[in-house]
């Protein structure tokens, strides 16, 4: 059986090396690099994964090291994320809680819930994550949806109008998510059977250029960051186009419904277009990189090499 990969920087023993540094990091501190500076984390599973010869926990470990440097910084991280064990909010947390200064009360991670996700949050799940210094926000449901019927279960995957609500709590997530950071960091993500209107990651990288707001595509480690790394550099990746995207009845129908009431373009044509306007030159000036470091992270799988051209690119911005 061929051994899991492990990709050049990363440490076998991660866990362990995070315990030691932290206490040296804490020690050292004076004031962050990053201090009063909000990053948006748009990172989930994507299908590239297993053909790259990956798997999630890949995605795991950049994250930690990313996570860790940028709270150790001073920063602080914002995602939008459910409560699944498997998921990515409840790792923020326990780095949140790890890495949280000596007498610092502030919070460092942000976790935002749309509905329904939202539905899952107890008082008590409250409680702990703030015992954890994590700020949890619950976004209201869009007023134009009107009354919203919230004890009923929502299946997004089988109901159009379940789609459609799904879709636009999740825009007005994202739309609120970029307009309270000052960048975004985009790796992996799902290119097909996503809840919204288009893969997370390429709606949160659209909230977030509109805004003008510097983005950094991880695109190693395939997914949509891949391909909005692609659209970038001048390409249109088969999966950002309408004949992949809209290739069954449900979501032809869904478009044919909603095309003209989503929040944002649902036509990828339109999209594609958007994108266009934020060629790699213009991309490069907004994030702070060169345009060759922006190609190598498009690239890399590399850790030490992308969390340096992350915090890098970070650095420049705060410097503006």
């Amino acid at each position: 059986m061929e051994a899991e990969k492990n990709i050049s920087g990363i440490s076998e023993n991660l866990a362990e090396s995070i315990a030691e540094q932290k206490e040296l990091e804490i020690k050292s501190r004076q004031k962050g690099i990053l201090d009063g500076i909000r990053i948006a984390v748009s990172v989930s599973d994507n299908e590239d994964l297993e053909q790259l010869g990956l798997s999630i926990q890949h995605l795991k470990d950049v994250m930690i090291e990313l996570a860790r440097y940028i709270m150790a910084n001073g920063g602080t991280l914002l995602y939008g994320g459910h409560l699944k064990n498997e998921g990515f909010t409840k790792l923020f947390a326990e780095l949140s809680y790890q890495y949280k200064y000596l007498n610092d009360k502030s919070l460092r991670f942000v976790n935002y819930f749309p509905f329904p996700n939202s539905n899952s949050l107890t008082l008590e799940i409250k409680a702990d994550f703030i015992m954890q210094q994590v700020e949890p926000v619950v976004i209201d449901i869009p007023k134009h949806l009107g009354e919203v019927d919230k004890s009923k279960p929502y299946d997004a995957e089988t109901n159009i109008e379940d789609k459609y609500i799904f879709s636009e709590c999740y825009s007005d997530m994202r739309r609120i998510m970029a307009d309270e950071s000052q960048a975004r960091i985009l790796l992996g993500g799902k290119q097909s059977k996503f809840l919204g209107y288009m893969p997370g990651i390429v709606e949160e990288a659209y909230y977030s250029l509109k805004a003008n707001k510097p983005v950094y595509i991880i695109g190693g480690f395939g997914g949509a960051a891949k391909s909005l790394s692609k659209v970038i550099c001048g390409e249109v990746p088969k999966e950002l186009t309408n004949e992949f995207q809209y290739d069954n009845p449900f979501n032809q129908e869904f478009k044919k419904i909603y095309v003209d009431k989503a929040s944002v373009p649902i036509d990828y044509d339109k999209l594609i277009d958007f994108f266009k306007q934020f060629n790699i030159d213009r991309f490069s000036e907004i994030n702070g990189l060169s345009v060759n470091e922006n190609l190598v992270l498009f690239e890399s799988q590399n850790i030490h090499e992308i969390v340096f051209l992350i915090m890098k690119g970070l650095k420049q911005i705060t410097n503006r």
